[in-house]
């Protein structure tokens, strides 16, 4: 790790320390929401019994206040094969790894008492390596990727310091949703105001742009 790695990860530490509990769920769930289109956009491994509809139940029981349909959603997913009798050896590929990723901390997500500072702390870094990971995989390809001169041009412009073009979008909109956040009344769900609805849509954005380089790495072996 870097200097500024650590210093990322340090501010994110105390950043996440002195959200209220409404802003760390809301952290959480907008991360999460940033991986999300990659699990249900791209086919998911038939071996793991998990199917796209009970994945995205799980996502949509994360958004109102943790209560019993998302401990009953989580408990639905925790109990396909691939939690019960995980496979050994690699994923079958980025997409694959990514998805399990994903997989793993929507099953640790508490349904009672939202995400604790080091749990929002998590997931918001899991976006962040997985991000960069991406964007790793696709820099290493032979072959260019077909949105590279969109990605050059946001790079040269772009305020958030990254390698990578994913990376660099990732960090632009959780920095935006950390602003909506803010201003987000107490109590208050995402849905239900139009700051937390734009900060939903900003995720789901970069996510269909994330899964659809995923896609691509797919088609490439990768």
């Amino acid at each position: 790790m870097d200097g500024c790695d650590g210093r990322d990860d340090a501010a994110l530490a105390e950043r996440c320390a002195g959200m209220t509990a409404d802003q760390r769920r809301h952290t959480a769930v907008l991360a999460l929401w940033r991986l999300r289109a990659p699990l249900l956009m791209l086919g998911l491994d038939p071996a793991w019994g998990t199917h796209r509809t009970l994945v995205d139940a799980v996502f949509r029981a994360l958004l109102p206040t943790p209560g019993d349909t998302c401990a009953q959603a989580v408990a639905e997913l925790t109990a396909a094969p691939f939690f019960a009798d995980p496979q050994e050896g690699e994923p079958d590929g980025t997409a694959a790894e990514t998805q399990m990723e994903v997989l793993v901390e929507l099953a640790r997500w508490r349904a009672t008492g939202g995400p604790a500072p080091e749990d929002a702390e998590r997931i918001v870094g899991l976006c962040r390596a997985l991000s960069r990971s991406v964007d790793l995989v696709a820099a290493d390809s032979l072959w260019d990727h077909p949105a590279r001169h969109a990605h050059a041009r946001y790079l040269a412009t772009a305020a958030e310091a990254a390698t990578g073009y994913h990376a660099a979008r990732n960090r632009a909109v959780e920095a935006a949703c950390d602003t909506l956040v803010a201003g987000l009344p107490p109590g208050s769900d995402l849905p239900d105001t139009a700051a937390g609805r734009e900060a939903l849509a900003l995720c789901e954005a970069f996510s269909a742009e994330l899964a659809a380089t995923l896609a691509w790495c797919t088609t490439l072996g990768r």
